[in-house]
């Protein structure tokens, strides 16, 4: 806890001076070192705290050494008006004028199911967007369901696609941000709420679920007093409504396991899509760091992109 900074030298000698009985500062600084690696902060030495604890200096220095490669690739001139998405942490920046404004917990895709990483232009929003289902979802996880499973949530087919109606129960919430050739990867609203409160938010198909994401959208269209009226508007009739940003902004989906937080300090994740151990191997870099522990949770009704 002494040698990454959530405590100092002098309160690090005192404890151990004091024999290190776990105190309310010892806790305080074990829920600061758990913030930084995205475990849920209680204070308890569970076994997600216990390995990252474990992780030596050499296994961080490699894990900071793949990010600042990865970092490499990427332009080096970046648009004052973004929104970055850091599918590691599972957590979005909205950067105007340079400068970070708003963030945001995130859901995204699973680690069977991953979310790219890309670069691409937003310019609308939908309020109150049907969901024109993928076919593999329908197919595996839909359809087998049965006729009435697809009317218990506002579904039906047509020409082949099965299409969940805008409302309360659509996956995608009541709102839509659309990238541009995307891959049929976007930003969305979503129903279930309780996922933005877990620890481990790799759990959709690969689209980004944001939390708070119709205040977002007014955030975004607040610069344009008319185009605000036209998406609240649009959100008390319940009209699915296309409403244009009037700007591009930029939208970048990365992967940082090693980043700096809000308040400067160094943060860490775990390697869920076990991208690290792949660009490790290619660069000759050895690395221990364990994979991630699958934290079992499944919602059987949380079928959303």
């Amino acid at each position: 806890l002494t040698a990454e900074g959530d405590l100092t030298a002098a309160q690090g000698a005192r404890l151990k001076a004091q024999g290190l009985t776990y105190g309310a500062e010892l806790q305080q600084a074990v829920q600061g070192f758990q913030t930084r690696h995205g475990l849920g902060a209680d204070g308890r030495i569970g076994t997600g705290t216990q390995r990252s604890l474990s992780a030596s200096a050499e296994d961080r220095a490699r894990q900071i050494a793949l990010n600042l490669e990865r970092r490499r690739w990427l332009k080096r001139d970046v648009a004052p008006e973004r929104i970055e998405v850091n599918t590691a942490a599972a957590i979005m920046v909205y950067w105007k004028d340079g400068k970070p404004v708003h963030s945001n917990r995130v859901v995204v895709g699973s680690a069977e199911n991953q979310t790219p990483s890309l670069e691409k232009p937003f310019a609308s929003v939908v309020a109150n967007p049907p969901w024109y289902v993928p076919a593999g979802i329908a197919r595996r996880e839909i359809l087998p369901k049965g006729p009435g499973y697809l009317a218990a949530n506002d579904m039906y087919v047509a020409n082949g696609t099965v299409i969940q109606r805008a409302g309360p129960k659509s996956a995608l919430g009541y709102v839509k941000f659309e990238l541009r050739d995307s891959y049929a990867i976007f930003l969305h609203d979503t129903p279930s709420k309780a996922a933005f409160n877990l620890s481990m938010r790799q759990r959709s198909h690969g689209c980004v679920r944001v939390q708070n994401a119709v205040e977002f959208a007014r955030l975004l269209l607040s610069p344009d007093p008319a185009k605000l009226a036209e998406f609240d508007t649009a959100q008390q009739t319940r009209e699915t409504t296309r409403v244009t940003t009037g700007r591009e902004i930029t939208v970048r989906l990365l992967y940082w396991t090693a980043f700096v937080d809000g308040q400067g300090r160094v943060a860490f994740r775990e390697d869920v899509y076990g991208r690290d151990g792949k660009l490790a191997q290619a660069l000759g870099i050895a690395v221990s760091l364990p994979r991630p522990i699958d934290d079992g949770r499944r919602d059987a009704d949380d079928v959303g992109p």
